[in-house]
């Protein structure tokens, strides 16, 4: 059964410029990657799970075809992520009472798994913290789950400003989950040459 703790949010609307294709597009085993983040989420209870497109919004919905998720399409994503935050919380806002906690998603991260989004649900439930966020390569970023009292913060963000950014403000009130391989991305055709993705 869905769990109304914590929502989600998938942040998915760039345009992968350096990689001259969608990332959002890339498998592994098959699977797009923006359809492996949102099944991850479903999964791990999260609930309700907005994604956020932007560009090529027709071609990103079609990965979502049978998966109990919220689009919506920011047009203005060229503005940076924090236009994609700000349109996920306000399409939250609109399907009804604000979540208590809010998980933090990109779904560029192909080393995301199950384990770790239940891992920051139970930190989060257990500790208390107003932030959980993932801990790799030295530094804290997504996925985190924020408590609805930052969520205003979220929300003030602006450009290519992201979550990361309210982390960072926050530090003394973070608790952390470790991540193998979250700092693993694909922004360049050398990237994914030397990746298990595989376009689409």
């Amino acid at each position: 059964m869905p769990n109304a703790f914590c929502a989600a949010i998938i942040l998915a609307a760039g345009a992968s410029s350096r990689l001259g294709q969608p990332k959002q597009l890339l498998t592994i085993d098959g699977e797009s990657l923006l359809r492996r983040t949102s099944r991850l989420a479903l999964e791990g209870s999260f609930s309700p799970v907005v994604v956020v497109l932007g560009s090529h919004p027709e071609q990103f919905e079609s990965q979502l075809h049978g998966l109990d998720v919220h689009t919506v399409w920011n047009q203005v994503w060229q503005d940076g992520m924090a236009s994609s935050l700000k349109c996920g919380l306000e399409a939250l806002e609109a399907l009804g009472p604000a979540p208590s906690n809010l998980l933090i998603l990109v779904c560029d991260q192909p080393k995301l798994t199950l384990p770790v989004l239940q891992a920051l649900l139970h930190e989060h439930q257990s500790s208390g913290a107003q932030i959980t966020a993932s801990s790799y390569s030295g530094a804290r970023g997504v996925p985190a789950i924020f408590t609805q009292a930052i969520f205003p913060q979220l929300a003030s963000l602006r450009g290519d400003e992201g979550a990361r950014r309210v982390i960072a403000h926050h530090q003394d009130r973070v608790e952390t989950v470790d991540f193998p391989g979250g700092a693993d991305d694909i922004d360049t055709p050398d990237d994914l040459q030397h990746s298990d993705l595989r376009s689409k």
